[in-house]
């Protein structure tokens, strides 16, 4: 496949982590042409870097603004080439097919993390799923919701996957909890508060605009996690 030996060179090249971003595609905006190194549609056949919503980009941007240019990102696109229903936040996916499918593509592609910035409710395929790609040593990030409930849906799907496997809440600027974040409601699975009110971004057209959600919180902690998994693999092979 010709894509594939493209992204294989890609990487190769390289000694950055590989992220993959699960969500509605990603565009090659200024910023990140050189930090995307493919897509794959997991939902179609649809051009790459061409996507119908800005949530991917504007996810993919977060990234690789707070790894600091750090790593390399592939985009797995998986929102319904219908479209989303009237009053739902893209990206919009009923099945959880093409999400889980999705994160096998990852583990298949030798990636070091996968971020999920998914209104996820607890499924047997993904949860499945995420617990193969963190038994693979895979960093999985989770975005833990926007209903404002104690109990985030999708935690099943931590449990399986910890303790690689993360829930990210948004705090306010201040640092305070946002209200419509899903807040933890046990200590089994691993959850965390990073900013996801106002977060500075770009948009598909490559536009400054800022996101809030868990959605925009969870792949500052993507980056972060990434980071430290280098330094840690570099302190122990005494490169540091």
């Amino acid at each position: 496949m010709p894509f594939l030996l493209a992204l294989t060179a890609s990487v190769s090249a390289s000694a950055k982590p590989l992220v993959a971003v699960i969500d509605s595609g990603v565009a090659r905006t200024g910023a990140l042409s050189g930090v995307v190194v493919g897509e794959y549609d997991m939902a179609g056949s649809r051009p790459a870097f061409q996507p119908r919503y800005d949530h991917g980009t504007m996810v993919a941007t977060i990234i690789d603004h707070e790894a600091q240019g750090g790593v390399d990102i592939v985009s797995l696109r998986i929102d319904d080439p219908a479209g989303c229903p009237a009053h739902f936040a893209p990206p919009c996916q009923p099945s959880s097919r093409p999400i889980a499918a999705a994160i096998d593509k990852a583990v298949d592609l030798g990636v070091d993390a996968i971020n999920l910035s998914l209104a996820l409710a607890d499924d047997p395929a993904i949860t499945e799923a995420v617990r193969r790609a963190s038994a693979k040593g895979i960093i999985v990030v989770m975005a833990a919701g926007n209903n404002g409930r104690n109990h985030p849906d999708n935690t099943a799907m931590a449990r399986a996957g910890f303790p690689r496997a993360v829930l990210v809440g948004a705090t306010d600027m201040a640092g305070n909890p946002w209200t419509g974040t899903n807040r933890p409601d046990a200590d089994d699975y691993l959850y965390v508060w990073r900013q996801g009110v106002d977060v500075p971004t770009v948009s598909a057209a490559g536009q400054k605009v800022f996101g809030t959600g868990t959605s925009f919180a969870a792949p500052i902690e993507t980056a972060r996690r990434v980071l430290a998994k280098g330094r840690e693999v570099a302190a122990l092979q005494g490169t540091h």
